[in-house]
């Protein structure tokens, strides 16, 4: 892929991200100043869409990413983001009142998930799963059908029957699922975000984040990757100081 396409595909990415509305040639002209007219950055929209990275999604309509151009936004174009020292600090402070084998560490995390990436969320530790941020898809255009809904609702109510399969399917770094990509019984308009943590004594949990394809990759990635270093590399000194 051209440079000026890859330019256009990261400035639909965000703006949809941000607006879920789709997105046209006019307002990537306006919003993100290309120097292109906006008859050029058509052209260049046209073989995205030929090339199936973005589509449209009903006629007269701008462009949307396809899974395609979901895929290569995030192994590609997608900058690093680093959670604001105020968002580690709360992090760190919400651990550190909890013993790291705690019944109730499951809950805080899979909270903490979803009220710093406004996403729902998950925890599963040993013997313990936990799940929270619904709320936060709930008005959400892709979770605006009764069916799609009752999906998401019905995989977390029986999220820790899946922690097999994610142990299989996560590695060592944060794993990103796009749409039809996941492991999960997740609707094909959401993204599934996943990592392992180590707890002590060798144990192994896994946080995930679920969330419309749109949702910010960097900023779960990082969250993701703060949170599992937290546990993994202070279980044991969290699990002393909250004793």
């Amino acid at each position: 892929m051209e440079l000026r396409q890859q330019k256009i595909l990261a400035a639909i990415v965000k703006e949809y991200s941000e607006t879920a509305n789709p997105v046209g040639s006019k307002e990537l002209v306006d919003k993100y100043r290309f120097q292109e007219s906006s008859a050029t950055i058509r052209s260049e929209m046209a073989d995205l869409e030929k090339a199936g990275f973005i589509f449209q999604p009903h006629k007269s309509a701008g462009r949307v990413p396809t899974d395609k151009g979901y895929r290569f936004f995030v192994n590609q174009l997608m900058l690093r983001f680093e959670l604001s020292e105020k968002e580690r600090k709360m992090l760190r402070e919400e651990l550190l009142k909890l013993r790291a084998e705690h019944e109730l560490l499951g809950r805080k995390l899979s909270h903490l998930l979803a009220d710093t990436s406004g996403q729902a969320a998950f925890a599963l530790m040993p013997h313990q799963a936990s799940s929270a941020g619904l709320a936060h898809l709930v008005g959400e255009p892709e979770l605006s059908d009764s069916k799609t809904t009752k999906a998401v609702a019905e995989l977390f109510d029986h999220i820790e029957e899946h922690a097999g399969r994610l142990m299989k399917k996560s590695g060592s770094k944060v794993q990103t699922f796009i749409g039809g990509e996941s492991p999960l019984p997740v609707p094909k308009n959401l993204s599934l975000m996943v990592s392992k943590v180590k707890m002590k004594g060798g144990k192994k949990g896994i946080i995930g984040i679920v969330g419309p394809k749109r949702m910010g990759y960097a900023k779960n990635q990082s969250l993701l990757e703060y949170l599992s270093k937290l546990i993994s590399g202070a279980a044991v000194i969290l699990f002393i100081v909250a004793r």
